[in-house]
C-alpha cells in the first residue's frame, strides 16, 4: 500500500512542532504558493496539498490518527535488520578467555575451578547457540 505524502514534510515542520509553528508555517507557505500569488501551472495542486496538509496537522484528533498510521506505515515499510553472520574468529574468541580465567581459579583454588568451569560452560554453549541461530 502506498503512503501519500507526509504532511509534516510538506508543511516543512517538525512532528513534534506546536500548533502556533504548524499555523506559522502554514501561513508562510499559503502566502507564497497561493494561485493568486503565484502564477505557476502547479501552484493550485501545491495549494491544495497545504490545504489537506494543515487540515489534518491543525485538528488534534486527525493529527494523532495520522501519527498513529504514519508510525505503523514506516514499520510495515522497514523490514528489520538482518545479522550479518560471524565470521570464525568471531565465534570463537570467547572460549580462550574462558580458559584463562580457568587457569587462574585452579592455580587460586581446585573448589572455585568446580565452581566456575560448568558455570562457563553453560554460559559458553547458550551464547555459541545465540550466536549461530540469527534471528
Amino acid at each position: 500500500m502506498k503512503q501519500g505524502p507526509d504532511y509534516y514534510a510538506v508543511l516543512q515542520v517538525d512532528p513534534r512542532a506546536d500548533k502556533e509553528v504548524v499555523q506559522a508555517a502554514y501561513r508562510r507557505l499559503a502566502a507564497k504558493y497561493h494561485p493568486d500569488v503565484n502564477p505557476s501551472p502547479g501552484a493550485s495542486g501545491r495549494m491544495k496539498l497545504l490545504n489537506a496538509a494543515y487540515e489534518v496537522i491543525s485538528d488534534p484528533e486527525k493529527r494523532k490518527a495520522y501519527d498513529l498510521y504514519r508510525a505503523g506505515h514506516r514499520r510495515q515499510e522497514e523490514p528489520a535488520p538482518k545479522r550479518e553472520p560471524l565470521r570464525q574468529w568471531q565465534r570463537w574468541w570467547l572460549l580462550p578467555v574462558i580458559a584463562v580465567v580457568l587457569v587462574l581459579a585452579l592455580r587460586l583454588s581446585p573448589r572455585l575451578l568446580l565452581i566456575l568451569a560448568p558455570l562457563f560452560l553453560v554460559l559458553w554453549l547458550i551464547w555459541r547457540w545465540r550466536t549461530s541461530n540469527p534471528s
